[in-house]
């Protein structure tokens, strides 16, 4: 019997009806949501937020062999169709799953087949009253790397189980979390076969200072090559790799850079007033002989987009 064959003979073990999905997001996707105000990641794709029952499975029992016989709760964040809640109902017992998810549509369907039980659901954005109240054991996270998540980190130290959503989640979780490990095999085939386990909450270096440059009321960095330059602050975007490496995207000029944490900062009107014309013109995006503004060194020189310097 395959993957899939197993998938499906789960599903009716625990009572899910994996057409539900498709249904559901079909409604969404054409724009027949009833509460718009809580729709989140509208238009992803199917598989985006369709982890399999399979592997919440693998996931619970690992969870389970953990506990040593005690009760245990877990928050599924963005829980979408709460499928950690139907294999727990099925199977384990002593496993509590709090199911949180904003889009009505999606979490109803859980609703209304597990309102008896003793899982928890919540229609709603993730709230730091939910660990407040129920104090989970472990935060599951199948989340894309964005504001929303930045706002999660800031709230939980509880230990994380996660998987890989989007190519960021894992490395972002890296600099999150002082220990990481394998938590359990995937069984169905993704672009990271593995979920993880992180525990120690403790944010990296790069990360402390990543959000330090952020909060800065300065709106350039000085960047140190060789012959230093400006970049501007606004727009910045931050890509997480692995062993505590951040990777930077600058809109201005459009650079990619590894991030370092001596990046000094500066505001552009404590400049000279001729270098504050050509920041400013870089920003409108204005030309010079038909060339656009590229690095603004700090000595007051300029790289146009044909590579001559200008003093």
């Amino acid at each position: 019997m395959n993957n899939i064959e197993n998938e499906i003979k789960l599903a009716k073990i625990v009572g899910f009806d994996l057409n539900k999905v498709s249904e559901i997001e079909s409604q969404l996707n054409n724009g027949h949501s009833q509460d718009q105000d809580n729709l989140y990641l509208q238009g992803l794709k199917e598989e985006a937020i369709n982890t399999s029952l399979l592997d919440f499975y693998e996931i619970l029992k690992e969870v389970q062999s953990r506990s040593n016989g005690e009760e245990v709760t877990i928050c599924d964040i963005g829980a979408s169709y709460c499928k950690m809640a139907f294999v727990a109902q099925a199977f384990f017992p002593k496993i509590t799953i709090v199911s949180i998810e904003p889009v009505k549509e999606r979490i109803d369907y859980a609703i209304n087949n597990l309102d008896s039980s003793k899982h928890i659901f919540f229609n709603d954005y993730f709230r730091k009253t939910h660990v407040e109240k129920y104090r989970p054991d472990y935060i599951f996270l199948y989340f894309p790397v964005c504001d929303a998540l930045e706002e999660i980190l800031e709230i939980i130290d509880s230990p994380i189980i996660a998987i890989e959503a989007h190519g960021q989640l894992i490395n972002r979780l890296g600099h999150a979390y002082k220990h990481k490990e394998v938590f359990t095999k995937l069984i169905m085939p993704r672009h990271n076969p593995m979920s993880y386990f992180f525990s120690k909450r403790r944010d990296s270096e790069a990360i402390v200072s990543l959000n330090h440059l952020s909060s800065s009321a300065d709106d350039l960095m000085i960047i140190n090559d060789r012959k230093p330059w400006f970049a501007d602050k606004e727009g910045l975007r931050a890509y997480f790799d692995e062993e505590e490496k951040i990777t930077i995207e600058l809109q201005n000029p459009p650079r990619t850079i590894h991030f370092s944490d001596n990046l000094e900062t500066i505001k552009s009107s404590e400049l000279d007033t001729n270098v504050q014309e050509i920041i400013s013109m870089r920003r409108e995006g204005k030309q010079i002989d038909g060339c656009y503004i590229r690095k603004i060194f700090v000595d007051g020189s300029y790289e146009l987009s044909s590579g001559e310097i200008r003093e």
